[in-house]
């Protein structure tokens, strides 16, 4: 069996940012999804790194967490650009 199956790479690292936002809020996963006004499934797969959120989502995310939007908002903006070039 190959262990790397099933296994995908995030290709967006503002997952991981947006995971750790999350732990310290300690809110559920679905009560912030609710908050922002997408599903719970839609978040797991910005939370994964499957897609990347937009500046509104992230800014939602940002205020439902109790978090500062700014550093998110220039994270996403930096992956952005690094894909482009």
């Amino acid at each position: 069996m190959d262990h790397d199956e099933g296994f995908r790479i995030p290709r967006w690292h503002i997952g991981q940012i947006m995971e750790r936002v999350l732990q310290l809020a300690r809110m559920p996963q679905d009560e912030v999804a609710a908050s922002v006004g997408v599903s719970s499934l839609d978040l797991g797969r910005y939370l994964a790194g499957a897609e990347l959120p937009s500046r509104l989502m992230l800014e939602r995310f940002a205020r439902a967490c109790g978090a500062d939007p700014i550093v998110l908002l220039m994270v996403r903006e930096d992956q952005q650009r690094r894909t482009r070039v």
